[in-house]
């Protein structure tokens, strides 16, 4: 019955329902647009690094003079449960056959049979060459394409995308080729294949106390962890703009506390005229309760599905990944933020009509 009497009340006063509805629609659809558009940045994060976060990279401690990785000391990794890739580096011009033009790259050289452990979807043998888009994109090749490096033409075999690891505008060659090309130096970089993701922080301390035990030679980093703290970051931004969304819907309840109020003043007779057929204060309570109720979900549904709708632009067409599971969870959060709100604003103007006075009401004083 008092659920049919809140239906009715909101109905007599169309308008002003609708302006409190606009307020929770507009808070719980920025709470959860913004909570989406922080899971799709993580999301999208993942896709591009996530392929990469089982490696742990060694670099030469530039700052301490040190330019190039010992192949002793390689050796002595060895006895880590791991699968070690040597990396040598360089970069040069190459010409690129059928364009007339030559490219500047940053050119890797990697043992045939250590590439496949880097993700990267490309082989490589002695006479080929595989190249990041990038490099594809700005010198509009693609494989089956030749460079020609030092004089000695390589068939493009395998395009990749660039990671942390090779960055963008680089090419892979085998080491046997590099070596032909550029001799036989130390290398430039090592990276750590662990299968075992559980391993990495284990294996990062170890290769720390072999390389580093005397003094500061390489630079060890762990890619997970690197991944992890990006994560951590948005995050905290995700939840700082969260919050920026939640004043809008505190606004909102501000808004619909308002209305109840004015509610009150309005029904004072009809408040006076329940209280004298028996209606308890409880039921009083109920009956606004009721109207912040219906308010409330209406308008955290609405705006549930328009930051849905909205978020499936800005990540889809603006971040280039897709939706996942966290758009529910954000939607959830948002629709229960905004009936919560909705119901605690009508709290106090509940709590005023229910001690009216009912013969005080019935005088309308």
């Amino acid at each position: 019955m008092y659920f049919e009497m809140a239906k009715r009340n909101l109905k007599r006063h169309f308008l002003r329902s609708i302006l409190a509805l606009l307020g929770i629609i507009i808070g719980v659809a920025a709470i959860s647009s913004l909570g989406i558009l922080g899971g799709g940045l993580k999301q999208g994060i993942m896709e591009n690094l996530g392929s990469i976060s089982n490696y742990i990279i060694i670099f030469p401690n530039y700052q301490n003079g040190y330019t190039s990785i010992d192949k002793k000391d390689i050796d002595r990794l060895r006895i880590l449960n791991c699968k070690i890739i040597p990396i040598y580096a360089t970069s040069d011009y190459v010409y690129i056959k059928g364009k007339n033009k030559r490219a500047y790259a940053n050119i890797f050289g990697i043992d045939k049979n250590d590439i496949k452990y880097l993700n990267l979807g490309v082989k490589v043998s002695d006479t080929s060459v595989a190249v990041d888009t990038f490099f594809s994109k700005v010198n509009d090749v693609s494989i089956g394409n030749q460079l020609e490096i030092k004089n000695i033409s390589l068939r493009i075999n395998g395009i990749y995308n660039s990671t942390f690891l090779f960055p963008d505008n680089s090419l892979i060659l085998t080491a046997k080729t590099y070596k032909r090309f550029y001799g036989n130096e130390n290398y430039s970089r090592v990276i750590l294949y662990v299968k075992n993701i559980n391993d990495i922080n284990k294996i990062k301390n170890e290769t720390e106390k072999i390389l580093n035990r005397k003094e500061k030679k390489y630079i060890i980093l762990s890619l997970n962890s690197i991944i992890n703290k990006i994560n951590d970051v948005i995050n905290k931004v995700s939840y700082f703009l969260m919050g920026i969304g939640a004043i809008s819907l505190l606004v909102a309840g501000i808004g619909i506390g308002n209305v109840m109020l004015m509610s009150v003043i309005e029904r004072t007779k009809e408040i006076g005229v329940m209280r004298s057929l028996g209606a308890s204060k409880r039921d009083i309570i109920l009956l606004f309760l009721y109207e912040a109720l219906i308010l409330g979900i209406i308008g955290s549904l609405i705006g549930a599905f328009l930051s849905l709708f909205f978020g499936y632009l800005i990540v889809h067409y603006l971040l280039k990944t897709s939706l996942s599971y966290y758009a529910i969870v954000y939607m959830i959060i948002g629709t229960i933020f905004g009936i919560l709100t909705s119901l605690i604003s009508a709290l106090y103007p509940a709590y005023k009509a229910a001690n009216l006075d009912p013969i005080k009401a019935l005088r309308n004083e």
